[in-house]
């Protein structure tokens, strides 16, 4: 049950840009194990680059993705993702994302950035009360931002993944 000799987990940021009760996700179309096509969200961000501070890569990663410069705040929450082969022998992927409240900087919107993730076409802005009505990865994300602030813990997860994504 490991992911392989030499094998570590990857280190990613991703950012939480709150506005107006809503947050920020990536809107990515995929197809599913059964064929069928359909909308999934997650947080804007990605891989930690050598060399890279983590609010140095958030910025970069959110320029690429959402095309907008953004101000890094706090830490908000470590979680983990996990994609195991579908005999369940090992782990394919396994990803620790560390994110943190960030903001759009002035005059900044949110669009397609100039090297999204391949399944990305676009972003929205989905209000956090409304979070159970959309397909968010992971879910757990969706849950920690529907919680009451006061009793969030800092780590969740992990979160299994499917091969598809």
């Amino acid at each position: 049950m490991t992911s392989g000799p030499g094998r570590t987990p990857r280190a990613a940021v991703k950012a939480m840009i709150v506005r107006d009760g809503a947050i920020l996700m990536n809107r990515s179309r995929v197809r599913g194990a059964d064929g069928l096509e359909r909308e999934i969200f997650d947080l804007p961000g990605g891989g930690h680059e050598f060399g890279e501070t983590q609010e140095e890569a958030l910025r970069r990663e959110c320029l690429e993705e959402i095309g907008a410069r953004v101000r890094v705040h706090g830490a908000a929450l470590v979680y983990e993702v996990r994609t195991w082969a579908p005999d369940r022998t090992h782990l394919t992927f396994q990803q620790v994302n560390v994110a943190f409240w960030a903001e759009l900087e002035a005059g900044e919107e949110p669009g397609l950035g100039s090297a999204p993730d391949g399944a990305q076409v676009g972003t929205a802005w989905l209000p956090i009360r409304d979070l159970p009505s959309y397909e968010v990865h992971p879910e757990g994300v969706a849950a920690w931002l529907l919680s009451d602030p006061g009793s969030r813990p800092l780590g969740i997860g992990p979160f299994e993944i499917p091969p598809e994504f």
